[in-house]
């Protein structure tokens, strides 16, 4: 395995002009650690270490930041005996709550108050719209990673103005207010840093931060710094591990892989999970050894996963025929359980804390509905007004299923409950996201501790 390098270079210039009831509530590695070139601002100056494939990263400052210590407290229910760590004594909600959204063919990304259902920031992830910026995956601080379709490239945007980079020291942060004010490319001083990683054909399909544990006393997550997982490519698949810091990469993998990566998600123990739609697989790679399992997937097409709060993996398929179904993985056992399904064309899905699998469905266009604990079918005809074609499901801090539909670029709030729409983000440009969004699927792996 070669060693990798990581560039770092200075953006100079900042540009301040860019181009029902929805309140209701119902690490380091054990693998190889890349080289690091740093380009000094002032005399242009550079210092390496050893170094072989190119993952250039471009980043918003040569001066770094460090996250902010206090989690986000919607990412999951607090461990027994903490305090009032949120809006809630004990209740784990924080005092924000986003969604984020891929325009996948305007290069950009929302950022939705999941509350108000209004956009808050648009952000320039791309300055190749055949990129296509497209799956979304939120810390526990709240920052998303963005991945492409069809680049290996990833960019991080941080939710909190607290966390982005005075990058033109006017003593302000310059940044998106909203969809009409969106900055060019590594501009907006929000957006933290971009790397491309060597590529290997296709997309960065799959990208997943890694959770940690909240400690009841003081009410701080043990990983100030959470790595990022990164799938891509095919025959082999490739699989970076990045501190989620500056970009950095810090180990690399290939899995074994006749397909190509379509979604990831980690576990509590950190393990990154891949499916990998036409090889018709399900791969884990393992925090602490860097080991890879792979295991067959039934059904035709493994299509969007998720991990539930014992650490299972949940997969959809997408094909219609005999198997294509949502299947449940039990990584003890190594056997796959249907859950069942009567129409196919299975897509995004994400599973919530009442043990409910929420999964957007094609032909006909619905979203369906699972018991992740009996693993059986509840509703597979939840109507969406207007739907077209439904991509991604996520959940948000207050339980609600949002649904993004890349034919109508719109995305529905709906009531977990009742099942109806009560609310609708518009003006989305073909959102084609169907990760973890929200951050809701990192929270059920938030580990207390011990």
């Amino acid at each position: 395995m070669r060693d990798l390098q990581l560039s770092l270079v200075l953006v100079a210039a900042v540009s301040t002009v860019g181009c029902g009831d929805p309140n209701a509530r119902p690490g380091d590695g054990d693998g190889e650690t890349s080289g690091l070139t740093t380009v000094n601002a002032e005399t242009g100056e550079s210092s390496d270490t050893d170094s072989d494939t190119d993952p250039a990263t471009t980043t918003a400052s040569t001066t770094s930041t460090t996250t902010d210590g206090e989690p986000k407290f919607d990412l999951g229910p607090l461990p027994d005996g903490a305090t009032d760590c949120g809006s809630g004594e004990g209740g784990g909600m924080g005092d924000f709550s986003y969604i984020w959204i891929a325009n996948s063919t305007q290069g950009t990304v929302s950022k939705i108050e999941t509350v108000s259902t209004i956009e808050e920031g648009r952000y320039a992830v791309t300055n190749d719209l055949n990129m296509q910026s497209s799956r979304t995956s939120v810390n526990q601080y709240g920052d998303v990673a963005i991945g492409h379709r069809f680049a290996p490239r990833v960019t991080k945007v941080a939710a909190r103005v607290e966390n982005c980079i005075d990058k033109n020291n006017n003593g302000m942060i310059d940044t998106s207010s909203g969809a009409g004010d969106v900055r060019p490319f590594l501009e907006d001083e929000c957006t933290l840093w971009s790397i491309d990683l060597p590529n290997q054909g296709n997309g960065t399909r799959a990208v997943a931060w890694e959770g940690g544990s909240i400690d009841p006393d003081t009410c701080e997550n043990t990983i100030p710094n959470p790595r990022l997982w990164v799938g891509y490519g095919q025959n082999p698949l490739q699989v970076y591990r990045l501190d989620g810091e500056t970009g950095a990469v810090l180990d690399h993998v290939q899995v074994a892989s006749s397909g190509f990566v379509y979604g990831g998600a980690v576990n509590a123990d950190g393990d990154f999970w891949v499916s990998d739609r036409s090889g018709r697989t399900l791969s884990r790679v393992d925090a602490e050894t860097l080991e890879v399992s792979v295991f067959p997937v039934p059904g035709s097409a493994a299509y969007g996963m998720g991990v539930d709060q014992n650490g299972h993996p949940w997969i959809a398929t997408h094909s219609v025929g005999v198997g294509d179904f949502v299947y449940r993985f039990d990584p003890d056992l190594q056997t796959f359980t249907s859950a069942g399904g009567t129409s196919g064309r299975y897509r995004g899905m994400n599973i919530d804390r009442e043990g409910r699998a929420w999964v957007a469905g094609n032909s006909p266009c619905r979203l369906a509905l699972f018991d992740a604990v009996q693993e059986t079918v509840i509703n597979d005809a939840i109507e969406l007004p207007g739907c077209v074609d439904p991509v991604g499901v996520s959940v948000d801090r207050d339980g609600y299923v949002w649904v993004v539909d890349r034919g109508a670029s719109v995305a529905w709030k709906v009531d977990p409950n009742f099942h109806i729409v009560v609310g609708t983000v518009n003006g989305l440009v073909n959102p084609y996201t169907y990760s973890d969004m929200t951050g809701q699927g990192l929270n059920l792996v938030v580990n207390p501790p011990g």
